[in-house]
């Protein structure tokens, strides 16, 4: 009987979509191979803020991911055509190329317009899958923008853009911990003089002219070190993820939003929807699900948002042993 209550259990269709789930999360930490200089860069949309007189409402963020150098752009809309006329013309055209973009799956990367200059560049496109921004590693320098700019602007909130050039020479100049040098430092070889060494009359600290030489092979092992001691630290709150495969159900954890309008709570809406059915593998951690009825697609996902689904299928009957003995007489 306790056989047959923990498989009716794990088989309950309610039971898997709405019962909390006490295990640590499923997926081990990807560490990316290090590469050179402004070869992968990562992208991002802060947005949307006050209007400024300039007629600015976004902030397109871009980082290098080997020298975490950072750039930001102030834009009017948040179009596809405006994004991708700041990555050609103030990217593309000054640091060159890069091999690779980072980007989560807003619309304004996943357009045509988008596919078309990573198409004519030579560039390849990778997205992060949904409700994951942990994959993309720009997604702290938005932590990190806010209260920057919140402590700038003041009571001032429609004049942030003209604050934007002093937050990125600031993010440039501080020492990152994963490299243990500044952005600046990586990028050109020296630090960046601020307006503090010009009274001072301080000279840069590296004046060597092979300097720039000897930075990419220290970037590999200070990058293959931090990533190691970053991987050994977020591993310890996971566990190794199930091994899905192309053809495999599983649940997905829904993301509930307060509409009290429509008298719906998230604390009443499942935790997990579906089942959908595994379409193929993307990555070792990143699966595209579709609709099982349709076929259609759903989207890329992180394994840490599935859940491995069990078929509601009705157990073999429990067979009540007999009790042994004579049966109890009764009495008149």
């Amino acid at each position: 009987m306790r056989q047959y209550v923990i498989t009716y259990l794990k088989r309950c269709v309610d039971c898997q979509r709405y019962k909390a789930d006490n295990r640590k999360p499923t997926g081990l930490l990807q560490t990316p191979a290090t590469n050179r200089r402004f070869e992968v860069i990562a992208v991002d949309l802060f947005g949307p803020l006050p209007e400024t007189d300039n007629r600015n409402k976004w902030i397109l963020i871009l980082e290098d991911t080997c020298s975490r150098w950072v750039e930001l752009f102030a834009l009017p809309n948040a179009t596809a055509v405006d994004c991708a006329k700041i990555l050609v013309s103030e990217v593309f055209l000054r640091y060159g190329v890069p091999r690779r973009i980072l980007s989560d799956n807003g619309v304004q990367f996943i357009s045509e317009v988008m596919q078309q200059v990573c198409h004519s560049f030579g560039i390849t496109q990778s997205l992060s899958p949904v409700y994951h921004p942990q994959a993309n590693p720009v997604e702290r320098k938005n932590r990190d923008l806010k209260p920057q700019l919140a402590i700038l602007v003041g009571k001032d909130h429609n004049t942030w853009d003209v604050h934007l050039p002093a937050i990125r020479f600031a993010m440039n100049s501080v020492v990152t911990s994963s490299t243990g040098y500044s952005p600046a430092y990586l990028t050109f070889g020296r630090e960046m003089r601020a307006p503090a060494d010009v009274i001072s009359d301080m000279r840069a600290i590296v004046e060597s002219d092979n300097v720039i030489t000897t930075l990419t092979p220290y970037l590999r092992r200070i990058s293959a070190k931090a990533q190691s001691a970053q991987k050994r630290c977020a591993d310890e709150g996971r566990h190794p993820a199930p091994d899905y495969s192309a053809g495999d159900l599983v649940l997905l954890k829904t993301q509930g939003s307060n509409d009290t309008t429509r008298g719906q709570t998230p604390k009443f809406i499942p935790r997990r929807d579906g089942p959908y059915r595994i379409r193929e593998a993307a990555s070792s951690t990143t699966y595209v699900l579709e609709r099982i009825s349709s076929g259609e697609t759903l989207g890329r996902y992180h394994v840490s948002q599935l859940t491995p689904f069990v078929r509601n299928v009705t157990p073999t009957p429990v067979n009540e042993k007999r009790r042994r003995g004579r049966p109890k007489r009764f009495l008149d």
